[in-house]
């Protein structure tokens, strides 16, 4: 194990508990979810420590396989092995000594980590002082009762991954765990990112990072060195940029537009997020297909809290409204942009999602069905049958994006493109999924710059009428 100062000091924390409650089956930490993401992390030159919560002999689970290299590496590693032997106690830990805690899984951590008064008590200290809070597989039960100091939840409104319910199934632990990991953290406020069972996944909410399962680990020790700054490649990615001066090359007035209009005062307006002004701009571009802006407008949208699984969506969702060909130009713009910012596969949105509540991301469906089946389905069976079974069967449905977002998406992708025959029934669904009057204001006049006047008016005679509908 690395030792001395190292380029940054992460805590690894592992279970104390060795038996399942009071079934009498042994337990304890996973092996791999310690030594995977400690070998990215030593790679880069961290330092690691390892606590528990009673200190001294940390169990093993029981499910090592010492033919994984990372294992048999580590556990020849006298080191390591000390570690394990010895683990400090985390309620003597001082947070001040490291930049991040790590929470490892095994079933274990079920028994011991949520109410852990060492746990509630420590993690705020992390996470309130701008330090890195990450957890894999059944880890993340250490953050399902964790308050920050206004109260709230510290999962409440963040992406979080760990172990499904499904995983519990399948190892038949669903009847023996004290909760389900899934459930909790649902209950709780978070946006659980799932992937199929045993599919490396991990969700990416700026400090706060965790993995799905034992295959995700080594994708979250990534993500901590990438959270640290210490990935040399990161520091070097270019910034795209549309700058004065490249404006300014050509059309000094545009430039200076640009500049004091759109950027200092548009984009600066209240009543509209920059989460939200960036899904607008974003949805035009691919809408529009104008590449050109993509690099600049798809950066300064990660930069301004979209993630990168959202953007990834957004690409996915605006297929099947703008076309693949458009979709297809964004994804070679994001894909190097991912790239250069170190975007790990795992951080994107799985095939095979959770399902939104139909009714919740749906509200009102059986009038668009009932048009479909009497005005489309007996014009084109094939087009009635994809967009029922896989627009709105799948695409509507997915996890990766809130209801409120697609909805937001495919308004201003529809506006930015002048399709306008069916505004009025998008507008309609984006308002029970809480687009306020006050916002599509904002987002009219975002949309005024980047899709031309003309299609703002026609669209706002279309929003005007929804929302007196409304009696908004």
């Amino acid at each position: 194990m690395n030792k001395g100062k190292g380029t940054a000091k992460m805590l690894f924390v592992v279970t104390s508990c060795n038996v399942k409650g009071e079934t009498g089956i042994p337990t304890g930490f996973n092996l791999s979810e310690v030594t995977h993401p400690l070998e990215k992390l030593e790679e880069k030159g961290v330092v690691v420590d390892i606590a528990s919560i009673k200190g001294g002999h940390a169990p093993l689970d029981g499910l090592e396989d010492f033919n994984d290299p990372a294992n048999a590496k580590y556990w020849a590693d006298t080191d390591f092995r000390n570690a394990l032997e010895n683990t400090l106690k985390l309620d003597e830990v001082n947070a001040a000594d490291y930049d991040g805690i790590f929470f490892a899984g095994g079933h274990g951590t079920m028994w011991d980590f949520a109410d852990s008064p060492a746990v509630l008590e420590i993690v705020p200290e992390f996470y309130e002082s701008g330090k890195i809070v990450s957890a894999v597989c059944h880890g993340p039960a250490a953050l399902v009762n964790v308050k920050l100091s206004d109260g709230s939840y510290l999962i409440a409104g963040k992406s979080v991954a760990a172990f499904t319910n499904g995983e519990e199934e399948e190892v038949q632990s669903t009847n023996v765990v004290p909760f389900l990991l899934e459930d909790v953290l649902i209950k709780h406020g978070a946006d659980y990112k799932h992937s199929p069972n045993w599919n490396n996944n991990i969700a990416v909410h700026g400090r706060l990072i965790t993995g799905q399962n034992p295959q995700s680990a080594a994708s979250v020790g990534l993500a901590i060195a990438k959270a640290l700054k210490i990935n040399n490649d990161e520091n070097t990615a270019p910034k795209p940029g549309l700058t004065a001066d490249f404006v300014g090359s050509v059309s000094p007035s545009l430039s200076k537009y640009s500049v004091d209009t759109l950027t200092a005062e548009v984009w600066e307006r209240p009543g509209l997020s920059k989460h939200d002004r960036c899904i607008v701009t974003v949805s035009s571009l691919i809408a529009r297909n104008h590449t050109v802006g993509m690099p600049h407008y798809f950066a300064k949208a990660l930069d301004n809290g979209v993630t990168p699984g959202e953007l990834s969506e957004i690409i996915t969702h605006l297929a099947f409204y703008s076309g693949w060909p458009n979709a297809i130009s964004a994804v070679g713009v994001a894909k190097e942009l991912f790239e250069n910012n170190n975007i790990l596969q795992a951080e994107l949105p799985s095939t095979d999602p959770l399902r939104l509540n139909k009714d919740e991301a749906l509200p009102g469906d059986e009038n668009r069905l009932g048009f479909i089946q009497q005005n489309i389905a007996p014009i084109s069976k094939g087009f009635a049958k994809y967009t029922n079974e896989l627009l709105y069967g799948e695409v509507w449905l997915r996890s990766g994006l809130s209801s409120r977002s697609r909805s937001l998406a495919t308004v201003c992708a529809m506006i930015a493109a002048g399709d306008i025959q069916f505004l009025g029934l998008y507008m309609a669904r984006g308002v029970q999924h809480g687009i306020t009057k006050e916002e599509m204001d904002e987002v009219l006049t975002q949309l005024a710059f980047y899709a031309g006047w003309p299609k703002i008016v026609s669209a706002s005679l279309v929003v005007k009428e929804v929302y007196e509908s409304a009696g908004k």
